[in-house]
């Protein structure tokens, strides 16, 4: 008796999880054609590939990580590092999140491999995580650091369009607007500061926008534009012009740090010259006569 009502139960089991199973995928249908429809494909087939299926799961796991960076991880230190990087907004700083998620679940992989065929020890799973993460930040420093230099380096040419453009007779924030989408060629960096910089001008105003390119970029020469904006601003003065001197003393200041740079190289190689090039001429220059009189010693000796 119990025997038959236990195989009644799993033949009852059986259909409901027949009809349940059936059910969503009916669900599913429904879905699909539903996302199909206003979707870019051209046939349901395409858009029901393993390809596409496999971008809908990229697609979700990346949105995921993006509201969970967007909560949780904007506010963070390593997170501003990650901008400061060139990773400005939070679908790029997403991508990067998910590339080294990736390659440290890769890296565990590997070491779980070699410690299950008894290559190593479980002491290798904290060492390798903490130098995983220094080198993830010596990447993102060195990374800032270009990003630096790149902006340095392109700054003139920036200066160089805006005073063009306020030569034409558009106003700063016309000449900022129709720049900015030209500089993320030459500079990202660049191009995200200063397109903040004309958010900033539009809904608040100039201080507030050159106080926050400043705080974005702390350089040299970030400050002197500032003040060469605010004092053509309040003062009236030509800002073509301001523009243009701005731009010629920050190309005389870049060449001077080169001919420095050039110097420091000449005064560290002295030592070298003089250890390994100087050093053996004088020997060989010095040698021959020696020799010459030590052999003309000898024979004076032995006579």
């Amino acid at each position: 008796m119990i025997q038959i009502a236990s195989i009644i139960v799993f033949i009852i089991g059986v259909i409901v999880f027949i009809l349940v199973v059936k059910k969503q995928k009916n669900e599913e249908e429904y879905y699909d054609r539903f996302y199909f429809i206003v979707s870019k494909h051209d046939t349901i087939s395409e858009y029901l590939s393993l390809s596409n299926k496999l971008k809908n799961v990229f697609s979700n796991i990346r949105q995921k990580v993006y509201f969970f960076n967007e909560q949780h991880l904007s506010h963070t230190q390593f997170h501003e590092l990650v901008k400061n990087a060139g990773y400005h907004n939070n679908e790029q700083s997403t991508l990067f999140y998910l590339s080294a998620v990736a390659i440290y679940l890769i890296l565990l992989m590997i070491l779980t491999g070699k410690v299950i065929l008894g290559g190593s020890s479980f002491i290798l799973f904290p060492v390798c995580s903490v130098i995983y993460y220094i080198a993830l930040k010596m990447y993102l420093e060195r990374r800032h650091k270009k990003e630096i230099l790149n902006f340095r380096s392109n700054f003139v040419y920036f200066l160089d369009l805006m005073s063009t453009c306020i030569k034409t007779g558009m106003t700063l924030t016309a000449s900022v607007d129709s720049i900015t989408p030209l500089l993320s060629r030459f500079s990202p960096l660049l191009a995200h500061s200063i397109f903040n910089f004309s958010n900033t001008i539009k809904y608040a105003s100039l201080e507030e926008a050159c106080d926050r390119l400043y705080q974005d970029v702390p350089l040299m020469e970030v400050q002197e534009f500032n003040s060469t904006v605010k004092n053509s601003a309040q003062f009236g003065a030509g800002m073509h012009v301001s523009l243009q001197t701005l731009s010629q003393e920050i190309r005389q200041f870049h060449f001077i740090e080169t001919e420095e740079k050039i110097g420091a190289v000449n005064a560290k190689m002295g030592i070298p010259l003089i250890l390994f090039i100087m050093f053996p001429i004088i020997v060989e220059i010095i040698l021959p006569g020696l020799l010459r009189s030590m052999q003309n010693l000898s024979l004076d000796m032995i006579s």
